[in-house]
């Protein structure tokens, strides 16, 4: 799995691509969003459009990235995310944990008011 980062104001959008099979793949990211919350950065994006494979593995990232991030008192959307996911997600009711929305403008839009309100 590879990684590419965008930041849109006060947002850090992580596109995520490839194939997360492992916990192994997701350590550099998982060191970017420490670095991230230790200066203070409350808003990300996880763009999953590019994502091919979601198993477990994906599940546990997601999972413990939204807990890092929230104990930092930020937060985290999930934008494109694909039907197997979804699925994945329903199955173990995950959906409603996260904010999910279809389009990465919409998680900006999404994380802006929560900021506001």
């Amino acid at each position: 799995m590879q990684y590419n980062v965008q930041i849109v104001g006060q947002a850090i959008i992580l596109m995520l691509e490839g194939r997360l099979m492992n916990e192994q793949q997701t350590a550099k990211i998982r060191d970017r969003i420490s670095a991230d919350l230790a200066g203070n950065e409350k808003k990300f994006v996880f763009d999953l459009k590019s994502l091919e494979f979601v198993n477990s593995a994906c599940l546990n990232f997601l999972v413990s990235s939204k807990n890092k991030i929230a104990e930092q008192g930020g937060e985290l959307v999930l934008c494109n995310v694909s039907d197997q996911l979804k699925k994945l997600l329903a199955m173990t009711r995950l959906e409603s944990y996260f904010k999910i929305t279809g389009r990465t403008s919409d998680a900006i839009d999404l994380l802006n008011k929560a900021s506001n309100n």
